[in-house]
This record gives C-alpha cells, structure tokens and sequence, in this order.
C-alpha cells in the first residue's frame, strides 16, 4: 500500500496534462484512477490496488435496493478515468473533470493518506486556511487517534 503525503504544485497544459513530481511517479505501477471528490470540488487519484478496494466495498452494496448505494457507485464508477502515466510523467484529465473541479492553470496535489486529491490551487488555499485547530482537534477526540 502507498502512502501520499505533502502538497505538490503543478500546473495544467493546454491539453488538461500535469506532470506528476518525481517522488509520486516512483511509486506508481499500472493503472491509475481518477475520480470525483464525493464530498469536495477536488478530484481523487487512486492506486490501481486502492481502486480495487473501493470497487469490492462498492461491489458488496445492495445497489439493486438501496438508492444511495446505486447513486454512490454511479457517481465514483461513471465519472472515472482511467490511465497510465506517460513517458513524461503526465496524467491527462478529462475536460469534464476538469470543470466539476473549477481548475484553472495552477492546480495542487494533496497527499490524503491513500490517495492523492487534485484541486485548483486557489480553491485549495482557501479551504486550507479555513481549516481550524479546534475541527482538527475534535476530529483527534472523535476518532480517538492518538498522535
């Protein structure tokens, strides 16, 4: 398993390519996915092994029977891609995600554990520094992470 860590700024070419930092490139094998943020206006790189982990507790919902279990797997499964990363290190981004994304040019990937997240580097900032030390701190308690 892969850990992402650091914030990494990039920017978008005209064709919606970035160029992975070398740091990140080295640790990937295969196929990449990228997927919108359920909860954010970011998007979502996945390892081909965590995508495969998502898609087996996706695989085991009643999606036949419960309407949020069938909206989740259609929004996270019909809004992906897929691909490899280049001989250059570049990742190409679909227009459409690119848009739900509201990325401009300047563009900052995130590292969030198992995943990378990809934002506009404004919007970025902004959530960043709206990020209180009491939310971090309850979130600490809640979870019971001892750190």
């Amino acid at each position: 398993m892969i850990t992402f860590v650091g914030e990494y700024p990039r920017q978008l070419d005209d064709r919606g390519r970035f160029i992975l930092p070398a740091k990140i490139r080295e640790k990937l094998t295969g196929t990449i996915y990228v997927t919108r943020s359920p909860i954010d206006e970011c998007l979502n790189l996945y390892t081909e092994d965590e995508w495969e982990a998502i898609a087996a507790k996706v695989r085991a919902l009643p999606t036949v029977t419960d309407r949020n279990a069938a909206a989740l797997q259609r929004k996270l499964f019909g809004k992906a891609m897929s691909c490899e990363v280049d001989k250059q290190g570049r990742i190409p981004l679909t227009a459409e995600l690119i848009e739900y994304a509201q990325m401009k040019k300047d563009i900052v990937l995130v590292g969030v554990n198992s995943k990378l997240e990809i934002w506009d580097s404004e919007k970025w900032k902004n959530i960043d520094d709206a990020v209180d030390a009491d939310l971090i701190i309850e979130g600490i308690s809640k979870y019971e992470i001892n750190i």
